[in-house]
């Protein structure tokens, strides 16, 4: 039987944060714990294989979009496999190719740019030229929410023409059609069943597809409203999609805040709270697969729902055993009973916290407080809970004394005599299409100019955020970037304090690198003999 189609689930490129390629690397890769082990084992050289690489790191997960589509696919009785990175797995790929698929779907939900996309395609183009290629997911529809933007002359979609679809069609990607859709798993299968009997896919709705010069779009229906809840058959998934021991899950969807920097989609007939028995019956059945460590990859988890303290409960009663991650607002936090939390298996919790200056957070529109951080961090840190913390540097009415006062307040939760670590990635501010802030009317009162990732306003433009969030990483001592590849195993084996000496000399050695590039076989390798 062969294949009917092939699910990218990113291209494994794209990263917006600016702290991120400032990590430690070692050989060019992200300098992980087991990396870094593995170099001490072989007196300053890098042996492959890596042992605790690829397997119980937040990172090792496949992404939730590709197994949703896989397992969407698979109860509409379609042979499918999924891609987590096509750069990454390209291997895979080609093996994949041996089954002669039918269709590569390629999913947007990790793509930002249409150069990403063209680049993905070509390279795909290039290994399997005369194979169908579907676009769907949340880049394709910005880019169409984008084109209707296009018609009014007081917003800016000119600047755009290069980064996002369906505005010129010089440069386009070479896809067979663009499904347009926050959901589009339905009109995916339509296609698919008649790509497989060799039938026109013409007039297929929320459908577009480039015919010369010009792109061809069809009726508009709603695909949403009876498109039923985000479900997995965790049950019917193969063995490899569980190998890495570690799973991404959605115990809810959307978000009711309107941050002024963010671009993403809201729409009321996608924001849902999953029913606590699902998510049991959902991590039970991923545990019976192997799954230690669980990912929620919610916005906010459970959209803040005020029973957090029982859901808790629930996860300790249940007996699950599971480690988890997910983003919680600081003021969700603030009612509960953080030892429960602990309890419940949750190891780290995110926080979008952006700025702890309190007329930044109004600009933002962000609904919070500096106070109400500086109280549930320390909260959670004691717990032992480790907290991963998002700033951004350069939203409008940004000055050196506002980014002063946050940089300030993160060295005032550096607290390394606390169980938990405490990490956090900086992103200059992006002026994303989209956003709030991008609205004409929104840039007047700060000045506000350009687009993406060249700005300025009354206060800083880019260049300077940019510079300040080097400054930042440089200057922060006992903290860290995120490093998600991190076998969380092997760094749960250490001690609370040989982890927070782990972190300080890690980050201590990428600072050095920055100033000078280091060659590691010169490195004295013994400042991390005393950790293992």
């Amino acid at each position: 039987m062969s294949l009917d189609a092939i699910i990218i689930s990113d291209s494994g490129t794209d990263s917006l944060s600016g702290t991120n390629p400032l990590k430690l690397q070692i050989d060019g890769k992200t300098a992980s714990i087991q990396m870094i082990l593995n170099y001490l084992k072989h007196q300053g050289r890098i042996e492959p294989p890596i042992e605790g690489d690829d397997t119980m790191s937040w990172s090792s997960a496949l992404k939730l979009n590709g197994i949703y589509l896989l397992s969407h696919l698979t109860r509409n009785n379609f042979k499918a496999a999924v891609i987590k990175g096509f750069y990454e797995e390209k291997d895979v790929f080609c093996q994949l190719l041996e089954e002669n698929p039918r269709m590569v779907i390629i999913s947007t939900t990790f793509i930002f740019s249409k150069q990403t996309l063209f680049r993905l395609i070509e390279d795909i183009r290039s290994l399997a030229p005369d194979i169908f290629i579907v676009v769907g997911g949340p880049f394709v529809y910005l880019s169409y929410l984008m084109l209707k933007k296009s018609a009014d002359p007081g917003y800016d979609t000119d600047s755009a023409r290069d980064d996002f679809l369906f505005l010129d069609v010089n440069g386009e990607p070479s896809a067979n059609l663009y499904i347009i859709s926050l959901r589009g798993e339905q009109i995916l299968c339509r296609v698919l069943d008649k790509i497989k009997d060799n039938q026109s896919i013409d007039h297929m709705p929320n459908t577009a597809r480039l015919k010369g010069k010009t792109y061809e779009f069809q009726s508009r229906v709603d695909d949403i409203t009876d498109s039923g809840s985000f479900h997995i058959d965790w049950d019917c998934l193969p063995d490899d999609i569980f190998k890495s021991g570690v799973v991404p899950m959605q115990a809810s969807a959307g978000c009711p805040y309107k941050c002024a920097f963010c671009n993403f989609t809201k729409d009321r007939r996608l924001t849902f709270v999953k029913p606590l028995d699902e998510i049991i019956d959902e991590l039970k059945a991923v545990k019976k697969r192997g799954v230690r460590y669980v990912w929620f990859v919610d916005d906010n988890f459970r959209l803040g729902s005020p029973d957090l303290n029982e859901v808790c409960r629930r996860f300790i009663d249940e007996d699950l055993n599971l480690r988890w991650m997910s983003f919680i607002r600081a003021g969700t936090l603030q009612n509960v009973d953080i030892e429960l939390l602990r309890r419940a298996g949750c190891i780290e919790v995110q926080l979008g916290l952006e700025s702890a200056d309190p007329q930044m957070l109004r600009n933002m529109n962000k609904k919070a407080r500096p106070a109400m951080y500086a109280s549930v961090i320390p909260e959670l840190l004691a717990a032992g809970i480790n907290c991963s913390c998002y700033f951004i540097f350069g939203f409008p009415g940004e000055t050196r004394e506002t980014i002063s006062r946050t940089c300030d307040f993160i060295q005032t939760i550096e607290r390394p005599e606390l169980d938990g670590l405490l990490s956090w990635s900086i992103f200059p501010f992006i002026l994303s299409p989209l956003s709030p802030i991008y609205e004409s009317a929104n840039r007047q009162p700060y000045g506000l100019k350009g687009y993406l990732h060249k700005w300025e306003h009354a206060t800083m433009n880019s260049e300077e955020a940019k510079a300040h969030v080097l400054e930042a990483f440089l200057n922060l001592k006992n903290s860290g970037p995120i490093y998600r590849t991190d076998n969380q195993d092997i760094l749960s084996d250490l001690t609370p304090s040989k982890r927070h000496q782990f972190e300080a000399l890690r980050h201590g050695l990428a600072k050095t690198a920055l100033k000078n590039p280091l060659e590691f076989s010169k490195v004295d390798i013994s400042i991390f003999e005393h950790i293992f």
